[in-house]
Parts: structure tokens; sequence; C-alpha cells
């Protein structure tokens, strides 16, 4: 039997299930000539299916090395490495396939899928474009498509795509919870119900699509239900922080009768310091602020020294070793817990206060400045998924800067603090940005603040917690807690939104802004 009697034989047994004979008859091609590419990959391609992920690796690229313009051979190595999570080489190895033969829509999907996981967004765009040209028929591929499209904030387009996979496949519950965000985006929340409850249906342990109509719900103002749903945020598996698993059960809001409570941080410094307003009613409940059982809180260390302050508490580090406790619940179960509805929000403030030494200190670097003291911050943290919308920069401050009886106090932390020591245009500026270490830092500041405007990001919540006036410039679709068509927050009494009339445009807002800042220095 000669080579090539040797390499059907072996294909056969390949493709009949009988792998052990494939791989023994394609390793004595191999042995007798080392050459022989076909034999190569496709004993890479067993050792592959066997799990013996480095033999495979080594058989794909040795098979390349005789055979570089080897289609299948490429194919293999990248579906390899997609397996190993090595997006970054998979997508080189797809690249290959597809100089090779451009005609592939199967796997530009692939390769834009793991352009995606990569963060390449404009390359993951592109390649699903190229797909979609060559399959307008396939449905997953123009969801992929519009899901990029969506994050590219060309929304029209995006509604466009997943409206066509819909009608390619009624049962692509992705494509409905996809259309959901997209329209959300728009403003159309109610049509985004619609969709994500379509979703639901299609797939009842959707979770991502439960959440996101939970997020709908209580933008609404819907909390009932909202708060229910919100729960599904756990097996969403997006959260910056995960869900902790504990020996100790869940509170289900029965009397503590003793036990102690611990509530654990989630999610961002914005969402604690919104929701540790629970904390004295909980320590209440405890007997906590009358002597008896405090509330246990573990929170993220920036957060730690503000946070020391609240009155039946105590708090303590995340990471750290936790005292002992019998019960517990995640910070942002508590509404549901409580059943907040929007009239019984727990609105009094202050709810936190500042340390008085920290507030003598930064007293002493403010008393230099005349007229109207405003706080200012233009940017959330990079790594938020909607920061592209909420964040604004330095440079739409220059014209609050203008108004005659306004001093502007940098307290922006992040990557984008370094913008104060060199503002646009060179508009006075007090710059504390670099001497404030924590939260504890920006409380004592804002207590000597006339005013805080800010993006909508942690910042406004503590000034808010604080009772400090607070102005938040708000996006179009805005994060449920703002709600709608409302100038002030149920939340916190001493906020006022200012929101985008049309998403990605901060110029209207700006300007009413502007004016009233002018109105409150004049006086």
């Amino acid at each position: 039997m000669d080579i090539q009697q040797a390499f059907a034989s072996a294909l056969g047994f390949q493709q009949s299930g009988k792998a052990d004979e494939a791989a023994r008859l394609y390793g004595e091609i191999v042995a007798a000539d080392p050459l022989f590419a076909p034999a190569v990959n496709n004993l890479g391609l067993l050792r592959a299916d066997a799990g013996r992920d480095a033999e495979a690796e080594a058989l794909f690229r040795r098979a390349l090395s005789l055979a570089p313009d080897s289609l299948n051979g490429w194919t293999n190595l990248g579906g390899l490495l997609v397996r190993l999570g090595r997006p970054e080489e998979a997508v080189r190895a797809y690249r290959a396939s597809v100089r090779l033969k451009p005609g592939q829509p199967a796997l530009l999907n692939e390769m834009g899928i793991q352009l995606e996981r990569l963060k390449r967004a404009d390359e993951a765009r592109e390649a699903f474009a190229r797909a979609e040209a060559l399959a307008p028929d396939d449905a997953e591929i123009a969801n992929n498509h519009g899901a990029m499209l969506r994050m590219a904030h060309r929304l029209d387009e995006a509604a466009a795509r997943f409206r066509r996979a819909i009608a390619l496949n009624p049962q692509h519950s992705g494509a409905y919870s996809n259309l959901g965000s997209t329209v959300k985006d728009k403003g159309a929340f109610w049509e985004a119900l619609l969709a994500f409850r379509r979703a639901t249906r299609l797939a009842p342990d959707f979770a991502g699509a439960h959440w996101n109509e939970s997020l709908v719900r209580l933008l609404l103002g819907d909390f009932v239900q909202g708060w229910r749903g919100y729960e599904w945020r756990w097996k969403h598996g997006r959260l910056p922080s995960p869900q902790r698993s504990f020996v100790q059960p869940r509170w289900d809001g029965s009397p503590l009768k003793g036990r102690r409570l611990l509530v654990y941080w989630e999610q961002g410094f914005g969402d604690v310091l919104q929701f540790v307003r629970y904390l004295p009613l909980l320590a209440q409940v405890a007997g906590g602020t009358t002597g008896g059982q405090p509330v246990y809180l573990e929170c993220q260390r920036a957060l730690l020294p503000l946070l020391r302050r609240l009155p039946g508490t105590i708090a303590v580090d995340t990471g750290g070793p936790l005292p002992d406790f019998d019960v517990q619940i995640p910070v942002l179960s508590l509404p549901a817990l409580f059943g907040t509805r929007l009239e019984t929000v727990p609105a009094r403030v202050p709810y936190l206060t500042a340390e008085p030494d920290l507030v003598a200190r930064w007293g002493e670097r403010l008393k230099e400045l005349g007229g109207l003291k405003v706080g200012i911050v233009w940017a959330g943290s990079p790594t938020h998924g909607n920061d592209k919308n909420r964040s604004i920069g330095l440079a739409p401050f220059a014209r609050l800067a203008a108004i005659p009886g306004v001093s502007l106090v940098s307290i922006q932390k992040g990557p984008t603090e370094g913008q104060a020591a060199d503002p646009p245009g060179g508009f006075p500026l007090l710059n504390l940005s670099p001497d404030i270490r924590d939260f504890a830092d920006t409380a004592a500041i804002m207590a000597g603040l006339d005013l805080v405007v800010c993006v909508d990001t942690s910042v406004a919540h503590l000034a808010g917690a604080l009772g400090v006036p607070v102005w938040v410039m708000v996006p179009f679709a805005p994060d449920w807690r703002w709600m709608l068509d409302r100038e002030d927050s149920p939340w916190y009494p001493t906020m006022r939104l200012f929101r985008q009339d049309r998403p990605g445009s901060w110029d209207d807002a700006i300007v009413r802004l502007e004016h009233a800042l002018r109105s409150r220095a004049a006086g």
C-alpha cells in the first residue's frame, strides 16, 4: 500500500469515528514520509480531539511549515488557539486563511468574535460586515454585526441588523435582547421592554435579558418588578464584581434576633455610596445604634475611611479578614428587601459625613478662593461600560470658569485628572486632584464647596449622600437611577439633573447648566 492509499484508509477510519486506527496509520505515514503535510495536519486534528493540545499545536505548525498555503491548516490552528484562550494568535491564523480564500463568511464571523474579545472593535466590525456581505441570510452573522454597530453608536444600523436576524430566525433570543438594548439607547423604552420580554419568553433562563428588562423597569419607576428582576444580575456574568460564596446563609429580611449581619459591596463606588443609605436603617433594626449588635459592612479600601463614620456600622476592608457573622446580603439587594417604591425611597440626607479634621485642613486650601466655589468632575472610570456616553472632558468647563463670581476646583480622580494641571485655554482652576487620597478627602473638600458639577460618576453619589448641592450631567439614555423626564432625583434632595436632549450631544445641557450657574452666582 503506497502513501496515498494509506492516507485514504486513514481518512476513512477518521471519518467513521475510528480514531485510534486513524492515528496509528497517520503516524506510520508520517514516519515513512515526514514531509507529507496532510497526514501531519490530520494527526493534529485527532490529537486536538483527544485533548492533547500541545501535540496538536505542534503538528498543525509542522504541517503549515510544510504547506504554508494550506487553508485547512490555518483554520485548524486558529480553532485550536481559540480553545486554548489565545485569541491574538487565533486571529493571525484566521487572517492567513482568509487571505488564501476571502469568501469564507463563517471564518470571518469567527475572526470577528475573537477581535471583539480583544476589544478591537473596528476590526471586528469590519470582519462581521464582510461576513454579512457574503452571507446576508445568516441570522447569527447579522446579530454579531449589529452588536458591533451598537458599540460604535450606529444605533439605527444596529437595530436594522437585529431586526434582520429576527426575521431570519424568529427564535433568536439574543437578537431580541440586543434589539432591546439598542432601542433603549435611542430612548424607546417601552419597545425595549417588549424586546426583552420576547427574549425571556424564548429563553426563560436568559439572565442578560432579564437583567436588562429590570434596568428599564427601574428607569420607568416600576420598582416592584424592577428590584425583583435586578436579582438576575448575578447570573448575567458581566458585573465588575463577582457574586460571593459564603457558608453563612443570605439574609431574607426576617428579624435578626441577635444574629450578626454582613452587608458586602458590589459593582462600583457609586453603587455602594448610593445604597449604604440602608445601613443606618439596618443598624436600627439590629440595635446597633442603641448599643446592640452593629451591622458589618465590607467595602472597597478607597471608601473605608469615609464609611467608618456610618452610625451603628462597623466597616471593614475587602480582601482582609471578615468579622464573625451569621447572615449576609449584597448591598444592592437591600432596596428589594425593604420593598422600596418610588414614594418610599429613604432620601433623608446627609447619611454620610466628612471627618472634621479633614474638613479644616482642606478648608485652608479653599479659603483663598472668592465667590461661588464649584467642584468639578468631567470623567468617570474608563472601564465603565457606558463611559463613552457619560464622560465629557475638561474643555466644556471653560465656559463655566468665565462666569463672574465663580471659582472652579478640580476634584477629578483617575486617568484624566492630569488635564487639570493645564486646562484648555488656560482657564483658572484650583487643582486639588493630586492630593486627594480617597473618598474621605473628597468628602472633606465638598464640605467647603458651594456646589459640585459633575458627570454621572461616584462623585455625584458622594455629594448627594453628604447633602451637598450637586448638578449632574446625564446622558440621553440615562442609567436607571436617574429615571426620565425630571430634573430632580428621588434619591438625593440636593441634586439637579441636566440631561442631554439628543444622543451624543452635550451642547444644550451645557448651555442650560451655564445659564443656571450664572443665575446662582449673581445671587
